[in-house]
């Protein structure tokens, strides 16, 4: 990662995640043995974090890297949709509603 602009778009995907997550910053530092202070940071896009942290707070947060960095391809994603379409029938009326829901918020 680099530059101000790519460090802020990691903290928004970072605050999002956390929010998604129901953690809080203090949270994930212990979940990750960063400090709180290096957790506000990166939300706030003031500090990069190294690949080691990245795979860390992914951990953490039970996502990949590439969700954590935004390097998601659309071609992953459609991928998932298609695998998802073709199970629906398995879901529960809630489950597809939570589904639903979370693919909205993309």
């Amino acid at each position: 990662m680099k530059g101000e602009a790519t460090s802020i778009e990691f903290g928004r995907r970072l605050a999002n995640l956390l929010e998604r997550s129901r953690m809080t910053q203090r949270d994930l530092a212990a979940a990750t043995g960063l400090t709180e202070a290096a957790v506000s940071r990166y939300v706030t896009g003031a500090r990069e974090p190294r690949a080691i942290t990245v795979a860390k707070i992914a951990k953490a947060l039970d996502v990949s890297p590439q969700e954590l960095l935004g390097t998601v391809t659309n071609d992953e994603v459609d991928g998932a949709v298609r695998l998802i379409a073709r199970n629906a029938s398995f879901l529960t009326v809630e489950q597809r509603a939570e589904l639903i829901a979370a693919l909205a918020k993309r």
